[in-house]
């Protein structure tokens, strides 16, 4: 029945306004002050979605605009670092997804020092007993038997890493291919050129010239990327590539299966998928950490905060808030506007402005909360047909093998 009503995160997110706004709506149009047809659900109110009601919302979003008190709004423009670090498509991005979302897409956070950010913390991970970092090692360890399997009739063995990070949870898989001497191509695929030259350096260190890397720059919610191994099908000799896709990284995507699609349209049949998740348990979901140092407990430590500050949004704006969402299963992490805020981004056709209101919120984090159900239908709707899964002894990580399912 929710095609008849809009939820309020739906509204929220719509007209751009907070959820208590949203409430303010329902019980004012209760109380007969505002024209809204409601539905009830479960005991709770909504507003439904007809064309009278969505006139009215509008109407109301630009009573909001005209009314707004134009001497206690901050105006902020971008620090000239913004311009230089990301490209013209990626600024634009920004501003469509403040706009339409309220929200920062997390990837920008590890570009330029950000990248140098993510391996501080990638690192902290590593000395930890119970982490992304270890336990994605011991579920790649305990699935080589497997892989060797799969494996066994090809000559070479192809590494895809996507999302490949400083590539430290790869590490092993590449030592046991490479012990085995079937190990081919490592490719390295990630939005950050940054993060691609700290994965470059660390694969020289641990492995010298017996490992030759190669870096793409890909955003994997849009880019395919099975041209990088076409070459491998006309060889002679049988090349198998297995896929990674490990950290959960989809899980903090708007939209996971963007993702999910591009991998899938870019494999053959016979290529081999992995992918490793972090699960909903009690645990995980009051877990949010990101300090780089062993004391630091700071909400908006530099891993999360690189794209706020080049948005030069001043710590006086804005309370952090944290916290599980039961309704949308996600982890998250946000600001609430304390003034109102008016973002001014220039761009060769002209200026760009956005406006936020006092108490509105921005998502500048989150992680989709994923029971082993879950991550098999995710898999199952974008074409995949897992193989094998393995969990850690708390259940609270899975790693996945796949192939492209055969209709």
């Amino acid at each position: 029945m929710a095609e008849h009503y809009f939820s309020n995160r739906e509204l929220s997110y719509t007209y751009h306004v907070s959820v208590a706004t949203v409430y303010n709506w329902i019980e004012s149009a209760k109380n007969g002050k505002l024209d809204l047809e409601l539905y009830k659900h479960n005991g709770r109110s909504y507003v439904r979605k007809t064309a009278s009601n969505i006139a009215t919302l509008d109407r109301l979003v630009k009573e909001r605009k005209k009314y707004r008190n134009r001497k206690t709004v901050k105006e902020i423009t971008p620090r000239d670092e913004f311009f230089d670090v990301y490209s013209e498509g990626q600024r634009y991005d920004v501003v469509v997804n403040l706009e339409k979302y309220r929200e920062v897409d997390c990837e920008l956070n590890y570009f330029d020092s950000g990248a140098d950010n993510w391996d501080k913390y990638v690192k902290r991970l590593a000395t930890e007993d119970s982490s992304n970092i270890t336990e994605t090692l011991k579920l790649l360890g305990m699935s080589t038997e497997f892989l060797d399997e799969l494996t066994r009739d090809y000559d070479k063995v192809n590494i895809v890493d996507i999302g490949v990070g400083n590539a430290m949870p790869v590490r092993g898989l590449i030592e046991h291919f490479l012990e085995s001497e079937k190990l081919g191509r490592y490719m390295g695929l990630d939005i950050s050129r940054e993060m691609l030259d700290i994965a470059k350096r660390n694969i020289k260190e641990w492995f010298g010239g017996s490992v030759q890397f190669e870096d793409y720059i890909l955003d994997i919610k849009r880019e395919r990327f099975g041209q990088l191994l076409a070459e491998d099908y006309l060889k002679e000799e049988r090349v198998a590539n297995i896929v990674l896709f490990l950290g959960g990284t989809s899980n903090n995507f708007r939209n996971p299966d963007e993702a999910f699609r591009t991998i899938s349209e870019s494999l053959r049949k016979d290529d081999i998928f992995i992918y490793t998740s972090k699960l909903d348990t009690d645990n995980t979901r009051s877990s949010i950490d990101f300090s780089a140092g062993d004391t630091s407990n700071t909400l908006m430590d530099p891993i999360v905060r690189f794209v706020f500050d080049l948005l030069n949004i001043d710590e006086k704006l804005y309370e952090v808030e944290k916290g599980y969402d039961e309704e949308l299963k996600q982890r998250y992490l946000r600001i609430r506007l304390t003034s109102a805020v008016t973002m001014n981004f220039e761009f060769d056709p002209g200026k760009q402005v956005l406006e936020f209101d006092k108490g509105d919120r921005i998502l500048f984090w989150r992680a989709w909360h994923m029971t082993p159900k879950d991550v098999y239908e995710r898999l199952e709707n974008n074409g995949f047909y897992m193989l094998n899964a393995n969990q850690t002894p708390d259940r609270q990580y899975v790693l996945t093998i796949s192939q492209i399912r055969q209709d």
